[in-house]
């Protein structure tokens, strides 16, 4: 089976798998060859992918698993790899506080360029008179 994740930051996986397991707070859905087509949301989980016997794992959040003609495509707004459950799931909450940082850096960023037009449009408007 073809096995595919993208998120915003780009192209996570694309592989040949034997199977994939997703698991939410919902249940756990495992997916195999031939499997029926079936579309699933996941708000936040995890899937493990199966490749002659050796797991992958990836914490995953916002998330839409589609499964088609041996095609298992999945769209996720977070999607982070690790060897292990536990260690994807970390190097999810690592991504965030990433995230987190650089966000309240462009905040800042953003603050003090309001603050810096307020100022040239006061001299502008000052050079007129």
């Amino acid at each position: 089976m073809r096995f595919t994740i993208a998120s915003p930051k780009g192209l996570i996986a694309d592989q040949e798998i034997d199977y994939v397991v997703s698991s939410s707070k919902e249940g756990q859905l495992g997916i195999l060859k031939d499997h029926i087509p079936v579309v699933v949301p996941i708000s936040e989980g995890y899937l493990k992918t199966v490749t002659n016997g050796v797991e992958e794992f990836y914490a995953v959040s916002g998330t839409i698993l589609e499964f088609n003609n041996n095609i298992v495509n999945v769209i996720a707004q977070e999607a982070v790899y690790g060897k292990t459950k536990d260690e994807a799931f970390v190097n999810l909450e690592a991504q965030r506080t990433i995230q987190k940082s650089e966000n309240q850096r462009k905040m800042m960023d953003f603050t003090e360029m309001e603050r810096e037009l307020a100022l040239n449009i006061k001299q502008i408007k000052a050079s007129k008179l």
